[in-house]
């Protein structure tokens, strides 16, 4: 059977895939406490998102509060699985949250847990097109929305972005981490810039 993981998962509860992301305390919990959570929270890789999101869910948030459900905690520079045992690793809006320094070690590290021909799924935020956008708004108040882009709605600790990507840097990282080959995939599920790419062992 497929070992396919879904890393920093958050409130996305995926089908199919071993659910993980980091404890925190009063929004994280296991699937297996609470059953609920993962009814609430599952969804398809078609259907990414329960609901839709727009500028005005991220910047005001969803009308009732919302909790993480893992199948297991772990962070992304250290899944519990051995190397070259795993078929997929799926990291939606997370690699962003690392540094500089992070970034690239933690693809080398998913790069080793992953079977030969296994897909690294990396969807991060497009820092070159928000960049582009921001630059064309008429005014200082009509880029606000495009800082919060950047720099994260740091709502939280977690919620900081420490790093940038196009589909270019994207791709040369994905590479200097070992994959050998790499895939850009369009953006089906969010409403703002996004580069995704996947890379094959």
């Amino acid at each position: 059977m497929a070992i396919r993981l879904h890393v920093g998962c958050g409130t996305v509860y995926l089908d199919g895939f071993v659910n993980l992301d980091v404890p925190v305390a009063g929004y994280s919990f296991l699937a297996s406490e609470r059953p609920d959570l993962v009814e609430g929270n599952r969804v398809t890789v078609e259907r990414y998102y329960k609901h839709d999101e727009s500028r005005e869910t991220l910047e005001h948030g969803p009308p009732r509060p919302q909790f993480c459900v893992v199948d297991a905690y772990a962070p992304l520079d250290a899944l519990p699985y051995p190397p070259g045992s795993v078929d997929e690793i799926r990291g939606v809006q997370c690699l962003e949250h690392l540094s500089m320094k992070e970034g690239p070690r933690v693809l080398r590290h998913w790069f080793e847990t992953l079977k030969p021909g296994g897909i690294a799924h990396v969807d991060v935020p497009d820092f070159e097109e928000t960049a582009r956008q921001l630059l064309a708004q008429p005014d200082e108040a009509s880029k606000e929305w495009y800082y919060r882009l950047v720099y994260g709605s740091q709502k939280n600790a977690y919620a900081y972005h420490k790093n940038g990507f196009s589909p270019a840097r994207l791709e040369r990282l994905l590479r200097e981490a070992g994959f050998r080959d790499v895939r850009h995939l369009p953006n089906t599920i969010h409403f703002y810039p996004v580069t995704i790419a996947e890379g094959i062992k």
